[in-house]
């Protein structure tokens, strides 16, 4: 009896299971909500709830998918430092000036004295003492000797000379010897003119 039934009202059955199935899969589509699938991550971040109609959507603030971090940071312990460390304390840096030698003065050499002027010493008289004191000279070394002009009274220089009486020859004199043998070794012989025999002075510095 049972098997006829199910053999004559078996696709009836199939028929409404069929149908329920259908319906139940064509909620999510007519009404906008889906089902709520259950992940067994316990990390995944939770499903989404569609808003139903004429609710305000709240903010949902989404979490990053990972491992739980703590919310407070582990500190990291200092090195201790050694008793040798401990009692060493870095000591100041010396400062070193050094001081450059003072510059050495320079002092300029006093300017150099002015040559003095001549002292004029003789022979007093002019021409004749001039003569006389040539023939002095003459007559110091030979004692019959005359002192006498060359070229009457032309240049001043190699004019004079010691003439010997009887005798040819004669010889020049000495002007800067016949000044040192009157008035001393610091005198010498100067003419003023040298065209003139007679300007011959003795002077002295």
């Amino acid at each position: 009896m049972v098997r006829r039934l199910g053999r004559e009202y078996g696709w009836v059955a199939a028929a409404v299971g069929l149908g329920a199935l259908v319906l139940i899969c064509s909620v999510p589509f007519v009404t906008g909500v889906g089902t709520n699938w259950i992940s067994g991550d316990p990390f995944a971040a939770p499903p989404r709830v569609a808003p139903t109609a004429g609710s305000t959507p709240s903010p949902v603030q989404e979490e990053a998918a990972g491992p739980p971090t703590s919310a407070a940071p582990t500190a990291t312990p200092s090195p201790s430092r050694t008793p040798a460390e401990a009692g060493t304390q870095p000591r100041p840096a010396t400062r070193t000036t050094t001081t450059a030698p003072p510059a050495p003065r320079t002092t300029a050499p006093p300017p150099a004295a002015a040559p003095k002027a001549p002292v004029a010493l003789g022979p007093e008289g002019g021409a004749m003492g001039l003569w006389q004191m040539l023939r002095d000279r003459c007559r110091s070394l030979h004692r019959d000797a005359d002192a006498r002009l060359r070229n009457w009274t032309g240049p001043a220089e190699n004019n004079w000379e010691c003439k010997r009486q009887g005798s040819q020859r004669s010889e020049l004199i000495d002007m800067q010897a016949a000044c040192r043998s009157k008035y001393g070794s610091v005198a010498f012989a100067q003419f003023s003119n040298g065209r003139d025999a007679f300007s011959w002075h003795c002077f002295k510095r």
